[in-house]
């Protein structure tokens, strides 16, 4: 069958339910171009902290998360117990599309 679609980077625990962060081919091929680590990704999903992912999650819109610090943008959505990220980019400087949720570190 070729290579997995979907690569899972971390689990995290929310309120004794267990999460996934998982990337898309897509988004692991521009975190290779851009030279974007995993951890930089599954660190900035993870100090959003309890209460703001789950008001993500409730939302159902994607959600971008702006790292001025590491000059990256993160794009991501919630698929039930799985946070996928769909692309990473490397400025923060973006266009936002409608219906996203912005979350600046």
């Amino acid at each position: 069958m070729g290579r997995k679609q979907k690569k899972c980077i971390a689990t995290i625990n929310i309120g004794g339910d267990t999460y996934s962060i998982r990337t898309s081919k897509h988004a692991q091929k521009r975190m290779q171009e851009r030279d974007i680590s995993e951890y930089v990704i599954a660190g900035n999903i993870l100090s959003l902290g309890k209460n703001r992912l789950l008001q993500l999650q409730k939302s159902g819109e994607d959600f971008i998360i702006i790292d001025d610090i590491t000059n990256t943008s993160i794009v991501a959505g919630f698929k039930n117990n799985r946070i996928f990220i769909i692309t990473v980019i490397d400025k923060c400087n973006i266009f936002v599309k409608s219906e996203t949720q912005v979350v600046n570190l």
